[in-house]
């Protein structure tokens, strides 16, 4: 005979423990179906906990929740995951077999083979036969071949979200007569590696598809024994459906697998990690998909030819890593795991490894001040917003909350738009209005790429930038020196 997903993401995400997913409230997203796809709870890969593995064959949400092993799948079968972001706000993915041609195909739980390894890298429940996470496709009729098309989409809510990449990985053991292959609009990178030396080689090439952006991954043989490889794939822009009567921003690629006697692939998704508000509840529950993974070389250049051993000591697979991406003011958000809602503004600040000081973007002067000074009508607030990475186009939106209802509103809304690629500064600048009430309040900072259509919301989910929430304390009539920290208003 011959994992890695979106749990943070999921995305991801991330590198991210981004969402957890929790199969018994798994039904916001898809209350009238069974939703099982997952993040692997147990193995030894360092991306167990980044790719959302899709999971198949169950018809029980209690007694299969993660996929049952060994049941037909046929055209039109779906994968679901309902990922929670906080606040009542969930991930939603959809995956779709569109098509299968050759033999028909099963699902397939790894570690049901002897020979198997994906299992000691990703798992639920253990390895072996204990393993629940069903997320291998296997060919049904022995050293017969199977191609399956796929459509993947997520959405916030009903705005459409970027999937961030796909995983392809050889789910039960390639012997040396079997072969895995992937095509996808995207490049692909081996990032993951359970080698065997001494067992035989592992053949694998990568080829571009001529006239086209898309790239196959070729798993051209295995050795049978305790050998697997794991490929993950950066989608071009060009893969996302942003056209048409329905923009919703789905993916669709294709794999083929081919055993000696069965063999089985497994699909997993990366997701974007999130950044989410810290003001109070009422102010509502932005977020910003950072969409900054990418991967680090894996040493092996597109050829139509030749291919390469990975089974071999000397050689080394990528890496999935964390970019910098595009944010507001001098440290990168890093993924946020909850919702932040907090008085003092500062739930962002003191969760996640970015550190104290993630949220900087706001300038000092206005931080604590005697409202006296910058707080009267017609007073003019003019603040400058630093931002890294930005891309020419990009608009930088405020908002300060100066009537205190507890919501940012139209009209307390300032935005300003980035002039060219890159780290700089833009101005924003409010005159303080005279329903402005002297006690302490918040302000929100967003940055929206130049692909967003709207800049003038204070809560919507968004691909890409960062979202920052400051408090500003208003300090009291009797205080004139705005280092004393006394007497804010509250």
């Amino acid at each position: 005979m011959m994992q890695n997903t979106l749990k943070n993401f999921g995305a991801i995400t991330m590198v991210l423990v981004l969402f957890s997913i929790n199969n018994a409230i798994a039904q916001p997203c898809y209350p009238n179906q069974i939703v099982t796809a997952a993040y692997a709870t147990g193995g030894t890969s360092p991306y167990k906990d980044q790719v959302l593995w899709l999971t198949w064959g169950s018809s029980n949400q209690t007694t299969d929740p993660y996929g049952k092993h060994n049941q037909p799948l046929t055209a039109g079968n779906k994968s679901y995951a309902s990922i929670s972001l906080g606040s009542g706000k969930y991930l939603c993915v959809e995956a779709e077999i569109i098509s299968i041609t050759g033999t028909p195909v099963n699902s397939y739980a790894p570690g049901n083979f002897v020979g198997d390894s994906f299992d000691n890298l990703y798992n639920i429940g253990g390895t072996g036969a204990n393993n629940k996470l069903v997320a291998g496709i296997r060919n049904r009729n022995d050293g017969r071949t199977s191609t399956l098309r796929l459509r993947c989409k997520a959405t916030i809510g009903s705005v459409p979200i970027r999937i961030a990449g796909l995983v392809i990985a050889d789910a039960e053991s390639l012997a040396p007569t079997e072969y895995i292959y992937a095509t996808a609009d995207g490049r692909w990178t081996i990032v993951e590696l359970k080698k065997n030396v001494g067992a035989g080689d592992y053949r694998v090439r990568k080829e571009n598809v001529n006239g086209t952006t898309q790239q196959i991954m070729r798993f051209l043989r295995g050795n049978d024994n305790n050998t697997t490889a794991i490929s993950f794939l950066s989608f071009n822009e060009s893969a996302y459906n942003n056209t048409g009567i329905n923009p919703d921003l789905s993916v669709q690629f294709t794999a083929t697998l081919k055993g000696g006697g069965l063999t089985a692939l497994a699909i997993g998704l990366l997701t974007p990690n999130a950044d989410l508000g810290d003001a109070p509840e009422s102010y509502g529950s932005p977020i910003h998909l950072l969409q900054n993974l990418t991967f680090t070389s894996d040493g092996i250049n597109p050829n139509p030819i030749f291919y390469t051993n990975i089974n071999t000591i000397g050689y080394n697979p990528g890496a999935l890593v964390s970019t910098l991406g595009s944010y507001l003011g001098s440290t990168p958000p890093d993924a946020d795991n909850n919702s932040m809602f907090s008085k003092d503004a500062l739930g962002d600040d003191n969760s996640g490894d970015a550190g104290i000081d993630e949220e900087d973007t706001w300038p000092i002067q206005y931080k604590r001040f005697s409202y006296k000074a910058y707080y009267m009508p017609g007073n003019i607030i003019s603040a400058q917003i630093p931002y890294k990475g930005a891309k020419a186009g990009a608009r930088i939106s405020g908002w300060i909350d100066f009537n205190r209802n507890g919501t940012f509103d139209t009209d307390e809304r300032q935005t300003a738009i980035v002039p060219a690629n890159g780290d700089g500064n833009v101005a924003l600048q409010w005159t303080v209005p005279s329903v402005r009430k002297p006690y302490s309040t918040y302000v929100r900072l967003r940055y929206f790429d130049p692909s967003e259509p709207d800049a003038t919301s204070p809560d919507s989910n968004v691909n890409f930038g960062e979202v920052e929430d400051h408090r500003m304390y208003i300090l009291g009539p009797a205080i004139t020196n705005p280092g004393l920290p006394s007497k804010a208003k509250q």
